[in-house]
């Protein structure tokens, strides 16, 4: 795969912030006992006990972390074989159908396969290139012959060029039109933090150069953790492009796709014949000294936010298992090579063009028997079904697959895709429960609403027919409508992970505006709707509903039906606030903060409360992401009529033996809406996609300052440990102190 040299300075620039020597932190972690806290201790053996389903295996494995042991069970070599059939080698077409290079990529759902960025860049990469299955040696050093299967990224496409991966749908049948694409599995994808430990060694089965599969087995030893990123050595061929790197249970850690390369005296890139890189040469030609590699976490943190809604991508977060492959010999009659012009094809690369002519010997062959439901076909925005298994189209200029039109940026729920209905009964809201202040417990354990100080009282939205009745019940959450803005002061939700239900992923949109105060008194589709006309161009509304109450938060009840209903609830317009479209890094790890605490709750079935809300007209940063509290106020900028807030705040509550435990966050989206009441149309998307949010925990005191809320026994429980230092970023869950 040719690598960009920007891709690589963006590595080097990593590299240098994380402040460590490959060589020297190697040498450091050597091959003994890895040290562990208890509570990472703890944390691997849940993830091992889900991996394995046997306490004294998971009991054994962490055992054999710890000591370095790389003793294992045979079958460790057969689970590998298993993985490695979801790697796939892709050659990169453009649409003429001419080789432009290699990369490597594996399945990671349903028909769904996961590349870097740097391979596909955009939909049209992927229309014309293939995915190679089977590119391998058998058992006796024979070759098998690929099997070959298209892209469809009319069905589904996804990029994150910040992280450096992109999804793509693959098509269901091979180009011959014999294998489905489910034959060859998937690798689940666990968005849990902390899969491998500095020390550990980790494994990579890759397609370098475009050359049959090969793996790397314990070589690349882990070194470093680095928010989003994570480092390893190796001491032989780094991974290619698109490469899964896995710890010693064959769990995906890390998606490999750069490194820092070893330079000469003038600062030039160089192979590891010690002679000159450059860019025409390909990335395994260069000697590295570190590679680095973006964690799963990371990848399923971003696809939550950003697809999350899609069907397709469910079964990706979901982590649902590939079907069990049921292996029973079988011989197939010589199958006809997929057509790249006759039975033979011109392959060209960086080193020349191949005339290449398959030879096909009929051997045995393996094939699950499973009962498989073919999905429906899904029509492309255009109409079309975003392209074809093309065994039957030849080369000579033409598409092997036709690119498909009508591409949107950003996938969207508005694909022809099915859509799961949200039903709120609007005739028993009097009825509602709304946030319960004892929630956690009585007496210290008591969390009551924010109070809004005397001087911000004539803001609130009072309910029709009442001059002292402002708070808006719904199931599980309350929500109190600052009427000047037409957003919430705040919402807060009480959450149960005892009674946590799993009701499927919600599909599609349905908001509805609260009866009980003014129309006026909430933003509604006046400001919304023309996202639905101009999805594929979101210059003229680049927001989004956003929930400030997560529908995931308030889906508990002791019933499937009663949880749905309850998240239904938080489908109200009172419970929204406007969103930048294009989600980014920042927004990742904001929302994270609530997936990170769920998971906390889930997992010991506790209680738990999350408060959030806007920052009205908070002070401006001068410059940087952070406002001072004490800080004169700000306007905030205002887009379609509507004051879009700076800074938004989140404060998560639990409780313990000793008392309640609470931690508060800021982000700032300062950079992205500042001046955007001033911003040329044309310029809008591209000015604001360009920054990023960042995300702060705070002091609950500082956040008393920037909101004028009063947060009651909070600021008494707030687990900043460091309050006189200021703010701390967060640039990754390990970041943060609950």
């Amino acid at each position: 795969m040719l690598i960009k040299p920007s891709l690589i300075a963006g590595s080097e620039r990593r590299f240098k912030q994380a402040e460590f020597s490959p060589d020297a932190l190697n040498r450091k972690l050597g091959d003994g006992p890895i040290e562990m806290s208890v509570e990472k201790m703890r944390l691997r053996q849940r993830q091992l006990l889900a991996e394995t389903h046997d306490m004294q295996a998971a009991e054994k494995g962490l055992e054999r972390i710890i000591q370095g042991n790389d003793l294992d069970s045979i079958n460790y070599l057969a689970k590998g074989t298993a993985a490695a059939r979801s790697v796939c080698r892709i050659q990169l077409r453009d649409l003429k159908s001419n080789l432009l290079g290699y990369g490597s990529g594996f399945l990671i759902g349903p028909g769904l396969l996961l590349t870097n960025h740097h391979v596909f860049g955009k939909p049209a990469d992927a229309a014309n290139s293939i995915a190679d299955f089977n590119y391998e040696l058998d058992i006796s050093g024979q070759e098998r012959l690929p099997v070959r299967f298209g892209f469809e990224p009319g069905r589904f496409f996804y990029t994150n060029d910040r992280l450096d991966f992109s999804v793509v749908a693959v098509a269901q049948t091979s180009l011959s039109g014999h294998e489905h694409v489910d034959d060859w599995g998937w690798l689940p994808l666990s968005g849990a933090p902390g899969k491998a430990d500095p020390g550990e060694y980790l494994t990579i089965i890759q397609h370098p150069s475009g050359q049959m599969k090969q793996v790397c087995v314990r070589e690349n030893k882990l070194l470093k953790y680095a928010g989003d990123f994570l480092w390893y050595n190796t001491d032989t061929t780094a991974g290619s492009s698109g490469s899964p790197a896995f710890n010693r249970f064959w769990q995906v850690v890390a998606l490999h796709h750069s490194g820092v390369p070893r330079k000469d005296g003038q600062g030039r890139t160089l192979t590891k014949d010690g002679k000159v890189w450059k860019p025409s040469m390909d990335e395994s030609s260069i000697d590295w000294i570190a590679n680095e590699g973006i964690r799963v976490s990371a990848i399923v943190a971003d696809l939550k936010v950003a697809v999350g809604s899609h069907p397709l991508i469910k079964p990706v977060l979901d982590e649902e298992e590939p079907p069990i492959r049921q292996e029973s010999a079988k011989v197939r009659a010589p199958e006809a090579v997929p057509a790249f012009g006759a039975n033979f094809w011109v392959e060209q690369s960086v080193d020349g063009t191949s005339l290449v002519v398959p030879v096909r010997v009929p051997l045995p062959i393996f094939r699950k028997e499973i009962p498989f439901a073919p999905l429906a076909p899904v029509p492309s925005p255009a109409g079309g079904d975003g392209g074809t298994a093309n065994g039957s189209i030849h080369n000579g200029g033409k598409p092997l697959i036709a690119p498909p039109a009508g591409l949107l940026p950003h996938i969207s729920p508005r694909n022809g895709l099915p859509m799961e209905a949200v039903h709120i009964d609007q005739s028993t809201l009097k009825s509602r429960p709304g946030y319960k202040a004892n929630f956690l417990g009585t007496g210290k354990f008591s969390v009551p609403l924010p109070k809004i100080p005397a001087a911000l009282k004539p803001r609130i939205a009072m309910l029709k027919g009442s001059s002292r009745q402002f708070e808006l019940r719904y199931f599980n959450y309350s929500v109190v409508m600052n009427k000047q803005r037409r957003l919430a002061f705040f919402s807060c939700v009480n959450i149960d992970g005892a009674k946590q239900q799993d009701v499927g992923k919600r599909e599609g949109d349905s908001w509805l505006r609260d009866p009980r105060i003014d129309d006026d008194a909430q933003i509604g589709d006046e400001f919304y709707r023309k996202q639905a006309t101009f999805e594929a161009d979101r210059t003229r509304n680049p927001f989004d509903r956003g929930h400030l109450v997560r529908r995931l938060d308030a889906t508990w009840g002791d019933t499937v039906a009663a949880a749905k209903q309850h998240g239904d609830d938080s489908f109200h317009f009172t419970n929204c606030s406007p969103q930048f479209f294009s989600f980014n890094q920042g927004k990742q790890l904001w929302a994270g903060l609530e997936d990170y605490t769920r998971d906390v709750l889930l997992e010991g079935e506790e209680k738990g409360i999350v408060m959030n809300g806007p920052v009205f007209d908070g002070p401006d940063a001068d410059g940087s992401d952070l406002p001072n509290p004490n800080g004169r106020p700000h306007k905030d900028p205002s887009f379609g009529g509507v004051q879009i807030p700076k800074y938004f705040w989140k404060i998560m509550i639990r409780r313990d033996e000793d008392g309640l435990k609470a931690a508060a966050f800021l982000m700032s989206q300062r950079k992205q809406v500042m001046e955007i009441d001033r911003i040329r149309e044309a310029d809008l998307l591209e000015r604001m996609s360009e920054e990023d949010v960042s995300v702060f925990q705070v002091s609950i005191a500082d956040l008393t300052k920037l909101t004028k809320l009063d947060f009651g026994n909070l600021a008494d429980a707030d687990s900043h440990e460091a309050t006189s230092v200021g703010p701390r970023r967060i640039e990754s869950y390990e970041d943060i102190r609950i």
